[in-house]
């Protein structure tokens, strides 16, 4: 599979400036950021790891138009990507069924949209991921971000989806998730993941969104009971 710094070379930034016009026309008088953040890619060495991107479309005309998740190896629980290290997104492969949806430039254009979500700039982002809590401006962005997705996807179960991805990104979790503390021993570590990757599956298989939530508290509860102690190895029998 193609990388996307691979893909970034296959384009210019004359290409990828007009279809970042054309698919958010509202950013228009941000290109000359956008032009240095692509620059800034064109001089940065990727890291390559083991992780896929796709792309995928919110409802036709909502406020936002694209997003994209990330899986890593053959694990099936997707997360956002807007907050890692630059280097990592241009080690990321693409989903080759991108590549007959997509241009090159295209591509480059919806990942510079994502990625520079948080700042223009590498340090930018990575500020924001690190010390976001403690700015009020960007605690209403994260809202705003919250209130966009939910005007951009109608199904209830993939807008929890997409809000899931998002505030998972940033360390945040719902007030009815399992806790994270800091003595969990490896083995609740790995436990409480499984559980997380079986409710992703569930919003990625289920239809209707009461069945859904009634199967999300179903495996809380079952968790809770089998793991009373985070800093347990084992699990109680029950």
């Amino acid at each position: 599979m193609m990388i996307l710094k691979e893909c970034l070379l296959q384009t210019n930034w004359s290409a990828v400036n007009a279809d970042l016009c054309r698919l958010f026309p509202e950013f228009v008088e941000y290109m000359a950021s956008y032009q240095a953040a692509y620059e800034e890619l064109d001089r940065t060495k990727p890291e390559v790891g083991n992780t896929r991107i796709t792309i995928g479309r919110f409802e036709p005309n909502s406020v936002l138009p694209f997003y994209i998740v990330g899986f890593n190896g053959e694990c099936p629980k997707g997360y956002c990507l807007k907050f890692i290290p630059w280097q990592r997104w241009l080690g990321l492969h693409i989903d080759p069924s991108l590549h007959d949806q997509y241009q090159h430039s295209e591509i480059v254009a919806i990942c510079l949209y994502d990625m520079s979500w948080a700042g223009f700039r590498s340090d930018e982002v990575e500020s924001f991921r690190r010390e976001f809590i403690h700015h009020e401006n960007c605690l209403w962005a994260i809202y705003a971000h919250e209130e966009a997705i939910k005007s951009s996807e109608f199904n209830p179960i993939k807008r929890k989806q997409r809000s899931n991805e998002f505030n998972e990104a940033l360390n945040l979790h719902d007030i009815d998730d399992v806790c994270w503390v800091d003595n969990e021993s490896t083995e609740y570590r790995q436990a409480r993941f499984e559980m997380e990757v079986q409710m992703y599956c569930l919003g990625e298989t289920e239809t209707d969104y009461e069945d859904y939530c009634a199967k999300v508290v179903a495996l809380r509860e079952d968790f809770q009971l089998r793991w009373p102690d985070p800093s347990s190895n084992h699990p109680n029998v029950h």
